[in-house]
């Protein structure tokens, strides 16, 4: 559960003599390209490309053949296929690649319906795709990273044991160049020296697979094996915030004593937006939300629930619609935050063992220590071009948040860290 975390302490000693934490430094891709590490979805499309062929073999996959209109014979893998157009393959657009992650969710279900067919076999070819689809990319992927060389040295900048690091690269860039304490950074997503970590995806389909479609048999089944293909591309970025928080936790930052958050190389965009939610969340005072729901939970037929869902499934899967019917949306929703609900319950089951040692007084000393906040933490945060820019105010807006700075470059955010 917690093998991202370097940190091999004891974890009561953690939490009752701990350091004072009052800074977050978030770590994004544009960090690693500030250090001269070419970690941009470009390289990763050019060693792909370089290496399809020799992972193919390695996973002991055959290439697809088709002939083209001309009579040319068009070789390509299973991932061209399902991305791409089946019945025009070819390599994939740049756009595909540019944006890689939030492009795993950009599957056209009809055609690969019509291109496999509803029979029994064809619904056997199409599972067999999409799977291998996934496998080739996680070994493309984890291999790339693998691949990424970080030489020592010294940046010229130094933290202070006040800080913690949430890292989404996959890189050793903090411990090699700037001398950081290895238990004091979490990597989100994983970390390039363990391959099994390793987290990519989209963040659009979090809702498990409905099962009930592939008990409909032909097209049906064709949308189930897509409906399970999004949701295992999907980053699941609730279950890794829980991880994080329990990371937090196993080193006693408090949220209500965080003063400062740094935000270097990070584009801040639609497939991590759920992790700025729950930081700007945390770091902000309370407030009283008169206009909360106050309403009783309603009661809703769990035939009728299902139905509305397989519904939602087969407008936004099948057909790409986004004028869904409020009613099947909410039917998902629901399943969604049921789902979402269970698993946290093993998280939180699974880190109160690491507790097992703190008795309930000591924790609750330590609790009343915790003084209410009196602002919200101030956000800093490193831009690369003033289209970055008004990204990131329109980010910030959207969170509801107000109280940051925008800094040109990360060098200009880490004034005050300079030896």
């Amino acid at each position: 559960m917690f093998r991202r975390s370097k940190d091999k302490g004891d974890s009561r000693n953690q939490y009752i003599q701990r350091p004072k934490i009052d800074t977050i430094v978030v770590i994004g891709n544009g960090f690693d390209r500030w250090q001269g590490l070419d970690t941009d979805y470009g390289k990763f499309r050019e060693y792909y490309l370089a290496h399809r062929d020799e992972i193919l073999k390695k996973l002991h996959l055959r290439k697809h053949r088709f002939t083209d209109w001309d009579g040319q014979e068009i070789e390509c893998s299973d991932v061209e296929v399902i991305y791409g157009d089946p019945f025009e393959p070819g390599e994939l657009e740049e756009e595909f690649w540019n944006t890689f992650e939030a492009s795993l969710d950009q599957v056209d279900t009809e055609h690969l319906n019509a291109f496999f067919g509803k029979d029994r076999a064809g619904l056997k070819k199409l599972f067999r795709c999409i799977k291998n689809a996934g496998r080739i990319l996680q070994e493309a992927f984890c291999s790339w990273i693998a691949t990424v060389n970080i030489e020592e040295g010294d940046a010229g900048y130094e933290f202070g044991d006040n800080c913690v690091f949430i890292n989404f690269n996959y890189t050793d860039t903090l411990l090699k160049k700037f001398s950081i304490k290895p238990e004091y950074e979490y990597h989100i997503h994983g970390e390039a020296a363990d391959k099994e970590s390793i987290i990519f995806g989209h963040s659009s389909h979090p809702q498990e697979p409905q099962y009930e479609l592939a008990k409909l048999g032909g097209r049906f089944s064709g949308l189930y094996y897509v409906d399970r293909m999004l949701y295992e591309t999907d980053k699941h970025c609730q279950d890794n915030i829980q991880l994080l928080c329990m990371f937090l936790s196993m080193h006693a930052v408090m949220c209500e004593e965080i003063k400062d958050i740094y935000v270097l190389g990070h584009s801040m965009g639609p497939v991590d937006i759920e992790y700025f939610d729950f930081l700007v969340r945390s770091t902000k005072m309370q407030e009283n939300d008169e206009d909360a729901d106050r309403n009783e939970m309603m009661e809703f037929d769990p035939v009728e629930d299902m139905f509305s869902r397989l519904k939602y499934v087969v407008e936004t899967v099948g057909y790409q619609r986004d004028d869904v019917k409020q009613e099947y949306t909410d039917a998902m929703i629901r399943k969604m935050v049921e789902e979402q609900d269970a698993r946290n319950k093993m998280f939180q089951k699974e880190f109160l063992k690491h507790f097992s040692g703190v008795s309930e007084e000591e924790l609750l000393r330590e609790a009343e220590k915790i003084k209410p906040r009196t602002a919200d933490a101030r956000w800093h945060i490193s831009y690369f071009s003033e289209k970055d820019k008004a990204w990131i105010e329109c980010v910030m807006k959207e969170l509801g948040c107000k109280n940051y700075e925008l800094l040109h470059g990360i060098d200009q955010c880490l004034a005050g860290f300079r030896k």
